[in-house]
């Protein structure tokens, strides 16, 4: 059987755990151990929307708006493998979803912010590292933001709470990661990420107890949305489908035509009015014979008895070595207008060969040798078991004894069609009918075999 592989991330291509209850009681979803993303098949997915108030009309204007403002590329669906994910914005969230199978993604802490904390709420929680990775800090630098008033670029966003040209106040929701070489070191503790200001929208340090710009009370307020994590491991991308060949039809329209003659052959049938004509029976006794066979097998599971044994060295499996690693960065935003780099190894290993010793020998076993039979027609004399003659009885080479046996009962038809029938059926019901028994049964159209269950 094949084995089903896990899902990727679509961030980082780190394989995604199975997780029960994360959409409710019941439900199920994969979650990556790195980020904390969620995906999500469309039949969740579809249900949870419906929850938000959203319709299917809903989601795919809300994704035609979307993707005429998107400019980066689209993330590819690792669900199917065959889709982009398409963006969808739902209060200020963006979202993804498969064009092609309707797998949703949710980036860390965006279930949790889309539904006001009722979901998802412990999923970065449970976040546990890669087996066989190590990440650690190798620096914190400064998120960017554009000024959307004067349109200046590149604003520092932790230093530049509002703008230096024009004095507008910074939109967390602008934040994004500097370009590679472009990095800004951060000198700033860490409080916690920015909250929004319910009254004013402004984003304000964690420790505020009321907003710098409006002064409205930051009790129960929400943290700022956070960008996606950044990682220098992409996702393999999704192999693009081969041009469509008739063939498979081809080939399926001759199955299809197979199934149902095979369907028809087994279920089309007609009432024929049968006779009984006649019995005959047949009975065998297999005679088996002690014989020394050639097998072999490792040599610590060979069996006892085993003789002229013989040994060689050969593969028996592989083993794992560590062998060096790879290692690429992740950019987290840390939700203060500053992120993370962590840098993640994770440990490559080569395989390499087992061996151990394979052992062939020469054992004694019982093999079928030849079979006694005795055959006869009518109920009468009762039919009997063939006589065995043993050449010699014992366990040694040469020795013979009896092995299994088996019998068949038949009973010869004639039908009203004036069409010859047999019907194989047990010892009891071929001792209960006679001869001249007369039955209407069904009989196949296209196969010609009687149905004996209904004699």
């Amino acid at each position: 059987m094949r084995a089903v592989t896990a899902p990727l991330c679509p961030r980082d291509a780190t394989p995604l755990t199975p997780t029960n209850d994360v959409f409710g009681p019941g439900t199920k979803a994969h979650v990556c151990g790195k980020c904390t993303g969620v995906l999500v098949d469309w039949d969740t997915g579809q249900k949870f929307f419906t929850s938000l108030g959203l319709s299917l009309s809903d989601l795919q204007t809300m994704v035609g708006f979307a993707a005429a403002k998107q400019q980066a590329q689209p993330l590819t669906c690792t669900s199917c493998g065959k889709g982009a994910m398409k963006p969808l914005v739902h209060k200020g969230i963006e979202l993804d979803l498969c064009e092609a199978c309707g797998a949703a993604w949710f980036d860390r802490g965006e279930l949790k912010r889309i539904t006001g904390g009722k979901l998802g709420g412990g999923l970065e929680a449970k976040a546990q590292a890669v087996p066989g990775e190590t990440s650690k800090t190798v620096g914190v630098f400064e998120m960017f933001w554009d000024c959307a008033y004067c349109e200046t670029k590149a604003l520092l966003g932790k230093s530049n709470k509002f703008c230096p040209s024009c004095g507008a106040q910074q939109d967390a929701s602008r934040r994004y990661f500097p370009p590679p070489g472009k990095e800004v070191a951060a000198n700033h503790e860490y409080d916690g990420a920015d909250k929004e200001c319910p009254a004013c929208k402004t984003p304000n340090g964690a420790k505020c107890n009321n907003c710098r710009s409006c002064g409205s009370p930051m009790d129960g307020s929400a943290e700022v949305n956070r960008v996606a994590d950044r990682s220098s491991a992409a996702p393999k991308p999704a192999q693009v489908a081969p041009k469509k060949s008739k063939l498979p039809w081809i080939i399926g329209g001759v199955i299809a035509v197979l199934v149902a003659f095979c369907l028809v052959a087994m279920f089309w049938t007609k009432d024929v009015g049968v006779t009984v004509t006649g019995h005959t029976w047949e009975r065998t006794i297999d005679v088996e014979r002690m014989t020394a066979v050639n097998e072999s097998a490792w040599c610590d599971s060979m069996p006892s008895g085993a003789y002229s044994v013989s040994r060689s060295r050969e593969q028996r499996s592989t083993k794992k070595i560590a062998d060096g690693e790879t290692c690429t960065t992740r950019d987290v935003d840390r939700g203060d207008g500053t992120f993370e780099r962590k840098q993640e190894c994770r440990t490559k290993y080569r395989e390499e060969p087992i061996y151990d010793d394979r052992c062939r020998f020469t054992i004694d076993r019982w093999k079928v040798a030849r079979t006694a039979k005795a055959a006869g027609q009518g109920t009468e004399p009762a039919p009997n078991w063939p006589p065995v003659n043993l050449s010699r009885t014992g366990n040694s080479l040469g020795s013979e004894r009896e092995g299994a046996r088996n019998e068949k009962y038949t009973l010869a038809l004639m039908g009203d069609d004036k069409k010859p029938y047999t019907c194989t059926v047990a010892a009891a019901k071929w001792n209960a009918i006679s001869d001249g028994h007369k039955k209407v049964i069904p009989i196949g159209v296209i196969t010609g075999a009687a149905e004996c269950d209904k004699l």
